[in-house]
């Protein structure tokens, strides 16, 4: 429930059209859509990927559809804005270890509030050096791709392609080629004729059925 009610608290806020990252984006995608939620997330077009940090362990045809190297319009955020926040309060258990209850809360408190005093006095330099960043990374890398394209002779529709040509074959990768089943059915009954070959013939049980006409 809290996830759900994170979503409904960024969609009431930011409105339609944003993005959000979520460790385990893919599979909360399917609660979000079953829920009373779901038709207002889909109208205003909300968006759930998997961090890139996190994105990694999954299976590659899970990031395909999550990981934001692949979804169009991600841009370079890697959506771990939360696990830089935690790696810097690791800086607190040093002091924290040892210390009573009430001086453990204060010293959680006072960091977490003075990492948002200090991220607010730079936000404006913060946005300021990603867009100057986004700008030469254009700038710089469009000559360069369109050179690779021309030498191995492929357009901006050829990625999409890929993408679409991989999902295609891991999605088909899910049941067992026939050929395959016939194979490993043949080895399994040889690996078996093997073991009754190398029976000793005194432990075998042999039974006998009369029959009666």
């Amino acid at each position: 429930k809290y996830p759900l009610a994170m979503v409904d608290k960024l969609m009431e806020v930011h409105g339609g059209n944003i993005a959000c990252g979520y460790n385990i984006g893919c599979s909360f995608s399917k609660t979000l859509s079953s829920s009373s939620l779901g038709p207002r997330a889909a109208e205003l077009c909300f968006r759930l990927v998997v961090g890139s940090f996190h994105g990694h362990a999954h299976n590659r045809a899970c990031q395909l559809d999550w990981h934001p190297h692949h979804v169009t319009g991600m841009g370079r955020a890697d959506f771990e804005g939360c696990e830089r926040i935690f790696a810097s309060s690791n800086a607190l258990a040093p002091g924290t270890r040892h210390a009573s209850s009430f001086h453990r809360h204060q010293a959680i408190e006072q960091h977490f509030a003075f990492w948002d005093e200090d991220k607010y006095a730079v936000l404006s330099r913060f946005l300021s050096n990603h867009y100057r960043e986004a700008l030469k990374i254009v700038k710089d890398y469009a000559g360069q791709l369109k050179t690779i394209q021309d030498a191995h002779g492929i357009s901006e529709d050829d990625f999409a392609r890929f993408l679409h040509a991989e999902k295609s074959y891991l999605q088909g990768l899910k049941t067992e080629p026939p050929e395959e089943t016939i194979q490993f059915q043949y080895i399994e009954a040889l690996d078996l004729l093997h073991q009754h070959r190398c029976v000793p013939s005194s432990s075998l049980t042999v039974s006998t059925t009369q029959h009666r006409f």
